[in-house]
């Protein structure tokens, strides 16, 4: 007898001591009692009928076409992968309106499937399309197979009663025990998957967890809980222990917080229906309803930020509309989410979605606060952090966290900015065409990692053209960045420090970025003052990636016409062109451009050794897998200690329905560095209208109590706490 038949037989010996365990149905993300009272309220609440409706569609084309369970061969995107996740979604459709209309034909068919890939599984080995890791049988990776049984899972669980028994038997021995065994332990990538604190981890968990619980298995639902070993040194108890920090942020990112809530958010609740004494919810403080929150202050004009590797994707996905529908209805007094569910639009075809839609229907709505917040990175909140300040219409992002896993990027200290609806000055995010076959399978095409993760493709400073880390994930992850300060109270200066001293060795970096709201800016300004400290001259590379057009500079700047170079020949320099270079005179330069109906500068101080760069990817890119994105670089060549100063200001009105065009130049007339010691650093910033601001901000010794002094001018300055900003008469 062969491993796998062993393990199997292991399987279904835990089936046999555990089928008389098995719970009512349905009773995962529906039960009983919840499907009577949709039943009762259908054509009370529109849009949660228009999601029934939506479902129905889904499920009524299913019962009139075909039943095919093709033999996988097919990468993301391509027609077998496509087919297996379309079968999932007929299946869990057609498994949710047999229980809301009794209809036998939506029974019949989630049946039929299941019988037919009863057939198929057990004859699969690995799937021919080899591009993971991890590879799965009916999809190219496991993590699929585990999302395939999520679904599926709910549809069993809501058409098991009207399945016989035999046919039950037959589909656990010949599918659901091989698709549970192949995810947790089909082999020795699976099993590490399986007990590993990833959001793969989550899916694989959740899966072999959700079908244990309809099939009545508590060896399963155990391995599920508390992994593999059962010890709790793994599993998804585990993971809401480690993946989030104890302000609710996912340590891989927002776009990846998005993803395994998911998972998150669903499972939760078929564990709140099916054991309601582990008391899911309130685990770890609330931390579920936390990372809600959190995932929800990660977005800008619903669209989720783009950090470490990142695509479109805004909070109205079916992934956040289930897991605030399932925070809502777990905690009922949280009435903001109520706001996001009636932007959404839509609900999760479950109790948890009437409940949601009820309350909304009832008005016990409440604005949902997007506000300024910063989070804590790391299962104990030790691992640096994330700042999101908001003034209006505006967002600035401040990165100082932790790695993020193997979905992380090699950028520290690095910050995006949106403005007026738009991203002005945008993080990269990831080099990938999702579930587009011709584009490496929908993977991750090869420049993800020869650009978006190098530390040149972002807005921080890249020094001797090599990588944070020198790029290397063992290294990476064993260091985070830190804040050592932040003031979000007050919205006149809402400011943020943080500080690296492991993303090159001997050299310490320090950034503070402010949103400054003055009265005599149109619009809210951003400061930045990035430190770099070395025990050797280095060069120094600063990118500030726009979105927009090129309006105008302050200086000569030298564009390439006819041909075109790349900036260098590795760690991301290779995908750059070189469009233009210059050099200033000026201490203060600035570059000007226009997003949609606003103009932007950077005045930035620079001095004769300043090279002026503009950038463009795109480089070395022969399958054109790079969008085109441009930035304004600054080069600071053969340089131990050297500070930036900035300061990005919105300003003016470009109109073209009415041909207004007013501001197309900065109001800063000039920037000053007044002191830069080990203590503190001290600028001057200046408005054409003659009046000038002062901000001082310290650079070691943090503590909000501390009272310091400081000498400008012969002018002594005593102020308590890490910075100081007043207007000069």
């Amino acid at each position: 007898m062969n491993m796998m038949k062993f393990r199997l037989l292991i399987f279904l010996m835990a089936a046999v001591f555990t089928t008389s365990s098995a719970t009512q149905h349905p009773n995962l993300f529906l039960t009983s009692a919840g499907v009577k009272e949709i039943k009762k309220s259908l054509g009370k609440y529109p849009a949660f009928d228009k999601s029934v409706n939506e479902l129905r569609k889904i499920a009524d084309n299913a019962i009139n076409s075909e039943i095919i369970v093709p033999i996988p061969k097919d990468g993301g995107g391509g027609y077998t992968h496509e087919k297996h996740k379309n079968n999932y979604y007929e299946m869990n459709a057609c498994g949710i309106l047999y229980q809301l209309t009794g209809k036998k034909e939506y029974a019949v068919f989630v049946q039929k499937m299941l019988l037919k890939y009863a057939e198929l599984y057990p004859t699969l080995g690995q799937h021919p399309a080899v591009r993971s890791d991890t590879p799965g049988r009916l999809f190219w990776q496991a993590l699929n197979e585990a999302v395939w049984l999520v679904h599926t899972a709910n549809a069993y669980d809501c058409v098991y009663n009207f399945i016989s028994e035999t046919d039950r038997k037959h589909i656990e021995k010949n599918l659901f025990y091989p698709v549970a065994e192949f995810i947790s332990n089909g082999n020795e990538a699976n099993y590490a998957v399986f007990n590993k604190m990833h959001n793969h981890g989550t899916w694989a968990t959740s899966a072999v967890g959700m079908i244990g619980y309809v099939m009545g298995d508590k060896n399963l639902i155990d391995m599920a809980l508390y992994g593999s070993k059962k010890d709790g040194k793994s599993g998804f108890i585990r993971q809401l222990d480690v993946l989030f920090s104890p302000d609710g942020y996912f340590t891989e990112g927002p776009y990846y917080q998005r993803y395994a809530i998911w998972p998150f958010m669903t499972f939760a609740q078929v564990i709140q229906n099916q054991q309601p004494e582990l008391k899911i919810f309130s685990y770890r403080d609330g931390i579920l309803n936390k990372a809600i929150h959190t995932m929800l202050q990660s977005t800008y004009n619903d669209e989720i930020v783009y950090l470490n590797d990142a695509l479109y994707k805004t909070y109205k996905t079916q992934e956040i509309i289930s897991a605030v529908n399932i925070a809502f209805k777990n905690n009922p007094s949280d009435v903001m989410l109520l706001d996001i569910a009636r932007r959404q639009d839509a609900f999760f075809v479950s109790d948890a979605g009437l409940a949601t839609a009820k309350a909304l229907k009832n008005n016990k709505s409440k604005p949902f606060e997007f506000k300024s917040t910063v989070v804590r990175d790391g299962q104990d909140g030790n691992e640096g952090g994330i700042a999101f300040l908001r003034n209006n219409n505006s967002l600035l992002t401040f990165k100082a966290t932790s790695h993020g896993l193997s979905h992380g990027h090699y950028d520290k200290l690095s910050l995006s900015y949106f403005d007026n609806g738009n991203q002005i000055i945008p993080d990269y995010g990831a080099a990938r065409f999702l579930n587009i076959e011709p584009k490496n399978g929908g993977n991750y095409t090869k420049e993800n990692y020869t650009w978006a993760m190098q530390t040149i493709a972002h807005n921080t400073v890249t020094i001797d053209e090599q990588s944070h880390f020198d790029a290397k994930i063992k290294v990476s992850s064993n260091y985070h960045s830190d804040i050592q300060y932040s003031d979000i109270s007050n919205n006149k200066i809402q400011i943020v420090s943080g500080i690296d001293t492991n993303a090159y060795k001997g050299v310490k970096m320090q950034r503070t970025s402010a949103m400054i709201e003055n009265s005599m800016f149109e619009f809210p300004i951003i400061v930045d003052i990035f430190k770099v400290q070395s025990d050797k001259p280095k060069m120094i590379d600063f990118p500030f990636y726009y979105r927009g057009q090129m309006i105008s500079t302050n200086y000569e700047s030298h564009k390439q016409v006819s041909e075109l170079k790349p900036l260098g020949t590795q760690n991301g320099y290779q995908h750059l062109w070189l469009e233009a270079e210059g050099r200033t005179t000026k201490p203060v330069t600035c570059f000007t451009w226009v997003n949609g109906n606003r103009f932007y500068s950077i005045n930035t101080l620079t001095n004769f050794d300043t090279e002026l760069m503009f950038t463009r990817s795109g480089a070395n890119d022969p399958n054109n897998n790079l969008r085109s994105e441009t930035a304004f670089m600054l080069r600071q060549p053969n340089t131990a200690n050297h500070t930036f100063v900035s300061v990005v200001e919105p300003h003016g009105l470009y109109d073209l329905t009415k041909e207004v065009t007013v501001g197309f130049r900065s109001s800063v007339s000039n920037l000053v560095l007044l002191a830069d010691t080990e203590d503190f650093t001290a600028i001057q910033i200046s408005h054409i209208n003659g009046k000038s601001f002062l901000l001082i901000t310290t650079n070691k010794d943090f503590n909000n109590n501390t009272t310091r002094t400081i000498t400008l001018s012969g002018k002594t300055i005593t102020f308590t706490g890490n910075y100081y900003y007043s207007e000069i008469n």
